[in-house]
């Protein structure tokens, strides 16, 4: 970007070194009478810009006491300065003053304002005894930062969308272990002597703690994700083995939603019977999972399936669950494996895949985890995904829908089998036609 030195490291880590040249914005003139003086852009006032200089302070090499020096400093001029064109904001107390008003000593506060002068976000004009006057024009001009507001705002937007980024990757790591570190549990309860158990912890042991993810670049994050991803997918393949030689029951072996009418669902939704016995299977209302209430055994059995298990699939089977998501979700499963292999890590990764696509963010997708679970989250959103392909059924806000579902299931009111069976019928009335 021009005019913003390149960020050497994350926003997060201490920064470089500045520049030891004062910055081109730093050098233009305002002192001409005729001199345009820029203003702020649109609604933008003093303290919300200068609030986004301190947020990108740290990628124009400026360090964190610094940027929050011209916070304070901004605050010492007129607000109606910053967004006029016939005059700019100075400061024109001594330094001696401004060090009093900020609580700083006179060389700090003289290191503080070079290095702000370094990176072009304020002008020092001085006499030549070092003097500060009005009469003079001399004094602290922000003119600097205002000429490049555009510059810095579309630098804040970047710097939002990768701190965005790296909180969905940390939140994809956070999955995987879960999931991996649970498999492991039960691989090493059924079968301790498995071969592949000491490697697999001594993998698991090299990841960076949760600490050290924070300060990780997103390309370095991303790779470790897809890494953990592969551990986790290892450690299953492992697990599943052991658990068909031993004669365990495999995910896809008991189907809930059948092609023809089943009338023995085992739910604790009061509808599901009548629209399983070939009522209508309109779902008017908001999208709906299991609600069951304290006693409901269908949610015991989905928090006692663990967080590498689903319920759900257990139940549906995961070919069958395949074919009711979207064409965008099954994009993704069919990189992962042949539906009938799929499994609930799988439809997971999907989901996360498809949660920013869909525009929700980081916040809604973990509330809606901390709440409902991995299981009823990750059907959440293949419900609201699903439905979203629908033919005019927009959905706008995928984000917010995705928070109401969340409070409905807070209150006992979401219903996802219910969802899945509407999901089923329409897909079976679009076969028809």
């Amino acid at each position: 970007m021009p005019g913003i030195p390149a960020p050497q490291m994350n926003t997060r880590s201490r920064p470089m070194a500045y520049p030891q040249a004062v910055h081109p914005a730093a050098t233009r003139s305002y002192r001409a009478p005729s001199d345009v003086h820029p203003a702020l852009p649109g609604p933008m006032q003093r303290d919300s810009f200068a609030v986004l200089v301190e947020r990108v302070a740290p990628s124009l090499g400026v360090g964190r006491a610094a940027a929050h020096a011209f916070v304070r400093l901004a605050s010492l001029t007129r607000p109606s300065d910053w967004t006029s064109q016939d005059r700019s904001p100075v400061i024109y107390a001594e330094a001696s003053e401004v060090a009093k008003m900020l609580g700083l000593s006179q060389p700090r506060l003289r290191a503080i304002t070079v290095e702000l002068e370094l990176a072009g976000l304020i002008e020092r004009r001085t006499g030549a005894n070092g003097s500060r006057s009005r009469a003079a024009g001399t004094g602290l001009y922000f003119s600097a930062a205002i000429a490049r507001a555009g510059e810095l705002m579309t630098l804040d937007d970047k710097l939002t969308a990768e701190r965005k980024r790296a909180k969905y990757l940390r939140g994809q790591r956070s999955t995987h272990r879960r999931h991996l570190t649970r498999a492991l549990d039960h691989l090493c309860e059924i079968a301790p002597g498995h071969p592949e158990i000491d490697e697999i912890r001594g993998e698991l042991a090299q990841w960076p703690s949760a600490d050290q993810l924070h300060i990780m670049e997103n390309t370095a994050l991303a790779a470790h994700v897809e890494a953990a991803d592969k551990l986790c997918r290892r450690t299953l393949d492992a697990l599943e083995k052991v658990e068909e030689s031993i004669g365990g029951p495999l995910e896809n072996e008991r189907l809930l939603i059948q092609d023809t009418t089943e009338e023995s669902i085992r739910t604790c939704n009061a509808h599901v019977n009548q629209l399983c016995a070939g009522l209508p299977a309109q779902d008017n209302s908001s999208v709906v999972p299991p609600d069951g209430g304290t006693t409901c055994e269908e949610k015991d059995d989905e928090a006692a399936s663990g967080a590498f298990k689903s319920e759900f699939i257990t139940k549906l089977g995961p070919e069958r669950l395949f074919h009711l998501a979207s064409p965008d979700m099954q994009f993704y499963l069919n990189g992962r494996a042949e539906p009938q292999h799929l499994r609930f890590h799988d439809f997971l990764w999907a989901a996360e895949r498809r949660v920013p696509e869909l525009g929700i963010s980081p916040d809604a997708w973990t509330a809606a985890k901390e709440v409902m679970g991995d299981d009823s989250a990750m059907l959440s959103v293949f419900i609201l995904d699903a439905r979203k392909a629908e033919p005019g059924n927009a959905i706008f806000k995928p984000g917010g829908y995705l928070r109401g579902m969340t409070e409905k299931y807070r209150q006992g009111e979401l219903h996802l089998i219910r969802s899945l069976i509407g999901l089923s019928e329409r897909k079976r009335e679009e076969g028809a036609t």
